[in-house]
């Protein structure tokens, strides 16, 4: 459009034009009139007693005009001056001040406005009045509640998944730990069984035992006789297999009971401390107790080997390490077949420890790499896993101001190598 008009005049009316638009600037307070009144954003000016002193249109057209009263009274509907005024602040430093300040229109509508406000100086450089702008900013305040509002559901969201996710971990758990006791418990129960039988033919022993001495003490058969029957019972090949396998039963059982006994302390031992609980954490214990845990996933999945090396403790949370080594082993129990190894490696170097946790499975391609931390990201098929066990550890390690580094290579295998600070007692 510029292009068409100025084909259209010649170069006498252009200069003119421009010698009209040099005019208006002979009359500085008109031109800056004009200015004050085609603001898109409101404009006010203040005392120092803070009345209103100058208004431009947008001010009117909100408020009302009101020269010679209190901005507060108008502005915001308010007794006395307002907490945090910005034109205040300005008096106060003589410099520009900012605020996000809620005003009440003429009709009563409340909006959210940004004030900019500054300080008027006389010639003789003394502060006499103060100008604040107002441009409102409700859709844009809107639009920042609208997007506070969307992200704190979308993190209640995350946070069920998470919970999810973890209950999904603790079912797992809660199966293998399950059978894991039910396979003592049941020898136990069997070898309950074979105890009673034994303590019968016990029983039975001691009864013959008793009539061959009350027969004795009658006078129906002497001592050679008692000899006999006792060496009969001795000799034979039930009391003699009843002796050699009692005590065997007894032990299996008593190993299978602290089995059990350890698993049940293991799980205790998981189920305790709060979210927020921190203490001195021996990282090796935490290692054993997830291995304990998922024991019968991993005597299905291959073998484990450790090399839990010397290493201090550090002020950690237990419950957040336990959940951390459990879901880093179980992911290589997934990965690997089952002749598969995994290994476990710990050490302290320059004041931090780490845990290496390496598998020989089917190892991540390099596209996938980077986006295995992320939230809902997983590669297995759908209803087998909400994609944020990786994500969980992510989360543990980065509020224990740790870090992590993942090497893959398909078809060879991946290792885990988490960095933990060494911390003294209470986080010192």
């Amino acid at each position: 459009m510029s292009k068409h008009i100025e084909c259209l005049l010649s170069e006498t009316d252009r200069n003119d034009c421009f010698n009209a638009a040099k005019e208006l600037l002979e009359n500085p307070a008109g031109i800056l009139d004009n200015i004050m009144e085609s603001l898109g954003d409101g404009l006010s000016i203040q005392d120092r007693d803070m009345r209103i002193v100058y208004q431009n249109r947008f001010m009117i057209d909100n408020f009302g005009a009101h020269v010679g009263e209190h901005c507060y009274k108008i502005y915001e509907k308010r007794d006395a001056v307002c907490e945090g005024c910005p034109i205040v602040e300005s008096y106060r430093t003589g410099h520009i001040s900012k605020a996000l300040r809620v005003g009440i229109t003429k009709d009563g509508i409340p909006f959210r406005f940004e004030n900019i406000a500054s300080v008027l100086r006389n010639k003789e450089g003394e502060i006499v009045a103060g100008i604040e702008l107002c441009r409102i900013v409700e859709d844009r305040e809107k639009a920042l509640d609208d997007l506070k509002e969307a992200m704190e559901k979308l993190k209640q969201a995350q946070n069920q998944l998470v919970r999810a996710e973890k209950l999904a971990g603790i079912g797992h758990l809660a199966a293998g730990v399950a059978h894991e006791i039910n396979n003592p418990a049941a020898f136990i129960l069997s070898n309950l069984g074979t105890m009673r039988q034994y303590v019968a033919d016990l029983v039975g022993y001691i009864d013959a035992m008793e009539k061959l001495v009350t027969a004795t003490a009658q006078g129906e058969s002497g001592p050679h006789g008692i000899l006999e029957g006792l060496q009969d019972i001795i000799r034979s090949d039930d009391y003699r297999y009843l002796k050699s396998d009692l005590p065997e039963v007894i032990e299996d059982s008593v190993s299978g009971l602290n089995r059990i006994k350890d698993i049940v302390s293991r799980l205790r031992e998981f189920a305790q401390s709060s979210a927020s609980e921190h203490s001195m954490v021996d990282v090796n214990v935490e290692i054993k107790t997830a291995l304990v845990l998922l024991d019968e996933e991993l005597r299905k999945k291959g073998r484990v080997v450790d090399n839990l090396g010397s290493i201090p403790m550090t002020f950690a949370n237990p419950r957040q390490l336990r959940q951390l080594f459990l879901n880093l082993i179980l992911n290589a129990s997934q990965a690997i077949k089952p002749d598969g190894t995994i290994a476990i490696t710990t050490e302290a170097v320059d004041n931090f420890i780490n845990i290496a946790i390496s598998d020989d499975g089917v190892g991540i391609p390099a596209d996938v790499i980077k986006d295995i931390f992320n939230p809902f990201f997983t590669t297995r098929d759908v209803g087998k896993g909400l994609g944020m066990g990786l994500s969980i550890v992510y989360r543990i390690i980065e509020s224990h101001e740790g870090n992590i580094d993942v090497q893959s290579e398909p078809g060879r295998g991946t290792t885990f190598t988490i960095r933990l600070p060494i911390i003294g007692e209470h986080g010192t």
